[in-house]
Formats: C-alpha cells, structure tokens, sequence
C-alpha cells in the first residue's frame, strides 16, 4: 500500500524539490503551501507522516502540530519539523512539542528519505 506524505512548506522551489525526491521514492505527496493549507490538506486526506516547515505564513509549525495532533488519526502519526532558521534550542522545543524529528536546512534527500523509511516502517 502507498504511504502519503503531507508537505507543509511555503517556499516553492524546497517544497518541490521535497515532493519530486519523495514521489520518486514512491509516495504520494500531499502539499500545502502555508500552515492553513496544511490543516485543511490534512483533514481532508489523513497522511501517513507529515513534514511540516517550522516558520510559515497564517499558522506556524507548532500551531500546526498542535491542530493535529488534537484529532486522533494523528495522535501518533510521524510528524517532522523542519527549518532553515535552526536556532539553539529549536530541536529541542520542537521535540518537546510533540514533533517526532527535528530536521534543519539544507536538508539531504537521501537521509530525509531514509528518515521517512525509518518512521514509516520501510526502506526506501
């Protein structure tokens, strides 16, 4: 069975990129271009694991995140914070929040991948 993975990320070319590697590997991608997007994307098609850019216009990350995980289809649902403003202490906040990983920019495609195999069970 296709895992789907929703993509919350407001700038175009690192949300591309995110879906082109991801869809290549097999996924179905799911995409949102500001935290509102990403709630009603979510709601209307539940996703296996979720990538949620930290900083983006309307709702946040961790406005995001809390949305989430306040319905139970997503309670335990991998959810991946990432950020190109890694601060001292962000992946520590974000894991403290309830986001499964923590992942800054410039992000490798092959570890994101292999990351996302790992959460979702699978190799790819």
């Amino acid at each position: 069975m296709v895992k789907t993975i929703l993509i919350a990320e407001d700038r175009d070319t690192s949300r591309e990129l995110i879906c082109t590697v991801l869809s290549a590997a097999g996924y179905a991608i799911v995409e949102a271009r500001d935290g509102r997007e990403a709630i009603e994307r979510a709601l209307e098609k539940p996703a296996d694991l979720v990538i949620l850019d930290l900083y983006m216009p309307h709702t946040d990350g961790f406005g995001v995140l809390s949305r989430l995980r306040a319905e139970p289809r997503y309670v335990s649902t991998p959810i991946i914070a990432l950020t190109a403003s890694a601060m001292t202490g962000d992946a520590e906040r974000a894991i403290a929040s309830g986001f499964t990983a923590f992942i800054s920019k410039p992000v490798k495609m092959a570890d994101l991948r292999r990351r996302i195999g790992q959460f979702l069970g699978e190799e790819k």
